[in-house]
């Protein structure tokens, strides 16, 4: 009798299926596949989730949102994730309403290094990274976020509405990002966090802001970031590199990092 279980098995546990699995439930009721959802056994779950998913059944919408807030393994989070996203404009207020409300280690300091992507998402962050598959239709319900209160739903509709405008190219929200910018100033969390939206607003309205914010915080973290932005955003001037190359030589070494990754992003795009 085996000590441990394998590699498979081990990640079966966790919610992982294949293609082979879900084809004997592809024809299930929306009752059966609410009871996929709702069963105990996770591999289960993300077969529900997958399936729901692949039919658009948006009458599910709801119970999917509901399990995303509670959902602890990995393959079954992530379904539930990819099966949101293609539920469309039904998705857009459930999802929004989980902003700020999953898992409980919610950003309160600053990062102590520069960017380090992550190939999953935390808890944390899984309904801005949801929302974020909705495209443009979410961006009117982020921005009402963002422009009513500063807290944890509000830094996550950041979060979602910069990868969205990253992808759409698309400047209509830049007004709400800098008056939020201008607004949250006294929150250094939610400046970190506008600062690094901006990434995605690939225009030169978007440029001076992160050079004043370069100039006038003092926070390191948040010095970075903005170098980080204009590196993403890609629009070079004699000025811009000037102030780049004068942060080469920074106290910080993050600061340094990041300079250097965005000079040689600006060269390239030269």
């Amino acid at each position: 009798m085996r000590n441990s279980l394998n590699k498979y098995e081990k990640r079966q546990q966790r919610g992982q299926i294949s293609t082979d699995d879900i084809k004997q439930y592809n024809n299930l009721s929306i009752n059966r596949l609410l009871e996929l959802l709702h069963s105990q056994n996770a591999h289960e779950r993300t077969i529900g989730a997958t399936i729901i998913g692949n039919r658009k059944l948006t009458e599910l919408t709801l119970p999917l949102c509901e399990l995303l807030r509670t959902e602890t393994h990995l393959y079954a989070r992530i379904a539930m994730s990819e099966s949101l996203g293609k539920m469309g404009k039904s998705a857009v207020i459930p999802l929004i309403s989980l902003l700020g409300k999953i898992g409980s280690n919610q950003e309160t300091s600053l990062p102590l290094k520069y960017f380090n992507k992550k190939s999953y998402p935390l808890p944390r962050d899984l309904a801005a990274r949801t929302v974020t598959k909705l495209g443009t239709i979410a961006i009117p319900e982020l921005t009402k976020i963002i422009k009513g209160n500063d807290g944890f739903d509000t830094q996550q509709a950041i979060d979602a509405l910069g990868s969205i405008v990253s992808r759409i190219n698309d400047k209509s929200s830049l007004p709400v990002i800098l008056n939020a910018l201008a607004n949250y100033s006294a929150n250094e969390i939610t400046t970190w966090k506008i600062v690094r939206a901006l990434s995605g607003f690939k225009f030169i309205e978007a440029i001076n802001p992160l050079l004043i914010i370069l100039q006038n915080r003092s926070e390191a973290a948040i010095r970075w970031e903005a170098i980080r932005s204009i590196g993403q955003i890609g629009i070079a001037s004699s000025i811009i590199m000037e102030i780049l190359n004068m942060h080469l030589n920074d106290c910080n070494v993050e600061i340094r990092k990041a300079s250097e990754i965005a000079i040689e992003q600006l060269i390239q795009k030269q």
